[in-house]
Formats: structure tokens, sequence, C-alpha cells
């Protein structure tokens, strides 16, 4: 991981050589898809230990229901020393993870320095259409959020069957990037349901640990507060607003992480500005004040929560835009029937 930042530091000068290079570009390319292949890896391992470690927690809540017996403080200890265990392995990859992250981006940043060095030394014909193809796959441009305007969808009575068609042609249009918009907020509303979720269950893991630790139990064996105090690591690690062990799967990450992290942390902002931007002439102006509070927070919680508004108030405004253009289509249909 060291060798690819090292070397992107390097490429430039490597690249401005007489004539153009096209093994600077390879080189690169093969570092970037390394790191891409590492970060997929411990993705894929970190999956089933948040799966477990859920799964741990819940095991624990329900045993500190049941009476107090040997037998019950006996499972009690063990299933806290099983997901200690399960969090120390998630804390550790959770580390690997950040590092591949940011190996992937140098990588990928060091590609199109590659690119770009070698579009300077004069690459033309195929070559040149290949390397922009690679740059625009690496660092695409992202357009401006653009409002979404709603074209009038009342019938003009006066109207010939060729204005009415354009009119619903114009609002099939409009209901396309309503229906973009709600399943973004649709998708970003579960993602974020499972971040609370697993805060919740660090939260919970670590105020029963604590109520537990001044309960006596007769004659069971106890690591003093090491169950409680590693149960609460995880959150005291970063929490699952900036994610601990549990608190990551899903969409975030650069290069393919399944980091929910990332979900709540800028990348959410950023696609709730986005929504708020292109949304800010479609729904009520007290929803999108609730989307503006929610990407300033760093609960997940209340982002979920605006997000789920947001994505109701646009289905019902679709819905509408939906029932007002098969109207229109049928008042043309019956004049052309004319």
């Amino acid at each position: 991981m060291v060798s690819a930042t090292a070397w992107a530091q390097s490429a430039p000068t490597t690249a401005v050589s007489v004539a153009p290079n096209p093994a600077v570009v390879d080189k690169a390319r093969s570092i970037a898809a390394a790191a891409d292949q590492k970060l997929a890896q411990l993705s894929a391992q970190r999956r089933p230990l948040v799966t477990r470690y859920q799964q741990q927690l819940a095991a624990i809540d329900g045993l500190k229901k049941q009476k107090a017996s040997w037998r019950r403080d006996r499972e009690l200890n063990t299933a806290q020393a099983n997901a200690n265990d399960t969090a120390t392995r998630l804390t550790a990859l959770d580390k690997q993870i950040a590092t591949a992250q940011r190996a992937v981006a140098s990588a990928r940043k060091a590609v199109v320095v590659a690119i770009d060095a070698e579009v300077r030394a004069g690459a033309t014909g195929p070559r040149a259409t290949q390397l922009a193809q690679i740059r625009a796959q690496l660092a695409p441009a992202t357009p401006a959020p653009k409002k979404i305007i709603i074209p009038d969808a009342e019938i003009d009575p006066l109207a010939d069957p060729e204005e009415l068609e354009r009119q619903a042609a114009a609002i099939a249009a409009a209901e396309k990037l309503l229906e973009a918009q709600r399943t973004g907020l649709d998708t970003q509303h579960k993602e974020l349901v499972l971040v609370a979720e697993l805060r919740q269950a660090h939260d919970r893991a670590g105020e029963l640990s604590t109520r537990d630790d001044d309960q006596p139990h007769r004659g069971a064996q106890r690591g003093g507060t090491r169950e409680a105090d590693s149960l609460q690591s995880p959150t005291a690690g970063g929490g699952a607003g900036s994610t601990g062990p549990a608190g990551g799967q899903g969409s975030g990450g650069g290069g393919g992480g399944e980091d929910f992290g990332s979900a709540v942390g800028d990348k959410g902002s950023t696609a709730f500005e986005s929504s708020v931007v292109a949304l800010g002439e479609v729904i009520d102006r007290s929803t999108i004040d609730g989307m503006l509070r929610a990407s300033r927070s760093g609960d997940p919680k209340q982002r979920a929560e605006a997000a789920a508004a947001a994505r109701d108030a646009v289905a019902k405004r679709l819905e509408l835009l939906k029932k007002k253009r098969a109207m229109i289509e049928a008042r043309a249909k019956q004049l052309r029937g004319r």
C-alpha cells in the first residue's frame, strides 16, 4: 500500500517523457486493481462478522432478561467473551479497511495523473480515446444538482390533442426524475435504518454489560469489568455514526468498500444536499427543512426519518402527477376520436 502512494508521487515525473509511455498508465492501473481487490476481500470478510456480532449482542440481551441462575451466569459470561472476540476482530478489520480505502484513492489518483501525463505527451487516436474512457471511469464528472421543475398538469379546455400530448410527455419526463429521487431516498433510508440499529445494539450491549457488573453472581467466574469494557470498546473507537466495528456494511467507502460510516458521513451529507436542491420546488418546506437539519446531524436515526419523510412526500407527488397525466392523455384521445 505504501509503495502505491510513493509511486503515485513519482508518476508525473516518469510520465512526462518526450514520447507517450503507455507502460506508466498500465503500471498505475495494475496497482489500482490490486488495491481494489484487497479492499473487496476485506469487505467480504467483514460482512459475516457484522452478522455474527449482531446475533451475539441479541443473545446477550436475551440472557440478561432471564432469571439469574448459575447456568444463566455461565452462559452470559461465555456470550460476552465471544462478543468481545468478535468486536476485537471487527475493530482490527475496520482499521485495515480504512487503510485499504486510502490506498484505493491514492492508486486511482495515480492512474489519473499518469493518464493526464500521457495525453500531454501526445497520445492520439484510439489510445487517446481509451485513456479518456479510463479517466472518466475513475474520475467521473459530477453534475451539479438541478431543481426538478414540475410542468403544468391542469387541462386547458381549449388545447388541441397535440398540445395535450406534449403536456403529457413533459409530465412523464418529470415523473422519471421524481422516481429516481424516490428510489435514491428509499435506498438511503434503508441503509441509515441499519446504521441506527447497529448503533442501538452497541449502546444496549454497553448498558447491559455495565448494569450486569453491578450485580453479584453466585460463584460465577467473571473477568472483573473486562467483558463490559471490551463490549463497549468498539463504540469508544468511533461509534456507529462514524462507525465502530458494527457500523459499516453498505454503500459507502471508496472503491467499493462496504462502509456505512461513509453513508452517514460526507457521502450521506452530499446526497441529502443534492436531494434538497432537486426537490426544493416539489415537496413541502417543512420536509425540506427536516432534510437540512438531518444533513447537519451525525445521528443516523434522524437522517433515516428525514429520508423516509422526503421519500413519502415524493411518492405522493408522483402519484398525483400520474393521475393528472392519465387524465390529460384521456382528454387528448377523446379529442382525436372526435
